[in-house]
């Protein structure tokens, strides 16, 4: 989709294949009755809704917080 006006940025997720991946093998599990999969970025990490539970599942991290680097 194109716009033709500024858009202001909401949120940015980095995405790797694997967390790619692990949306699409779980996506029917997860996904609502309406065919669509609610999820949400804290921190670095992304988690994606259990609409059954009503829990999140971690769904991945792209890349480690600076605060984190200590770990490596």
């Amino acid at each position: 989709m194109l716009s033709t006006r500024d858009m202001g940025q909401d949120a940015k997720a980095e995405i790797t294949r694997e967390m790619l991946e692990s949306m699409l093998s779980d996506f029917d599990r997860l996904a609502d009755n309406h065919g669509v999969l609610t999820v949400e970025l804290r921190g670095n990490g992304l988690f994606a809704l259990d609409p059954t539970t009503g829990t999140y599942e971690v769904v991945g991290l792209a890349r480690m917080s600076a605060a984190m680097n200590h770990l490596r």
